[in-house]
């Protein structure tokens, strides 16, 4: 009997140190972008908790290009996450090419943990109407880089 409750608080232990390793391995990275035909150039920009980094890519005029990189504000990340609903996300599926046009695309792409999924839409895409509250705050984030 002796022995059990030493046992039984090791295991105790080593659970709690379980879940905790668990909780530090979660890892989500957003990146997000535009894309465009003849001369409209290409930006990427890539969220973390920690950092948010930036590029522009002119195409024709390298004068034009950018470059960021800056802390990810607590505020930004919480009302981002909040507005990601990644089960609505995996189930969008739209890839399209209006680039191939000199069109523009937007392309998101999610990496949560293991689990990756990335879609390619234009802004009036039917596709992404389950996701409109998170593209849009995606978006408006994109836009105090440029």
């Amino acid at each position: 009997m002796r022995i059990l409750v030493p046992i039984a608080v090791l295991i105790f232990v080593i659970c709690v140190a379980c879940d905790d390793d668990k909780e530090t391995k979660h890892e989500l990275v957003i990146k997000t972008g535009r894309e465009c035909g003849w001369c409209g150039g290409a930006d990427s920009l890539v969220i973390t908790k920690s950092i948010s980094h930036y590029i522009f890519d002119h195409g024709c005029d390298d004068a034009e290009d950018k470059e960021v990189e800056e802390e990810t504000s607590d505020k930004n990340w919480h009302e981002l996450l909040s507005s990601l609903n990644w089960n609505e996300f995996t189930q969008v599926n739209v890839n399209t090419c209006a680039l191939c046009a000199d069109g523009c695309d937007t392309w998101i792409w999610i990496q949560n943990n293991d689990s990756i999924h990335q879609i390619r839409f234009t802004e009036n895409s039917p596709e992404i109407a389950s996701i409109q509250t998170f593209v849009e705050k995606l978006h408006e984030l994109h836009a105090e880089f440029k």
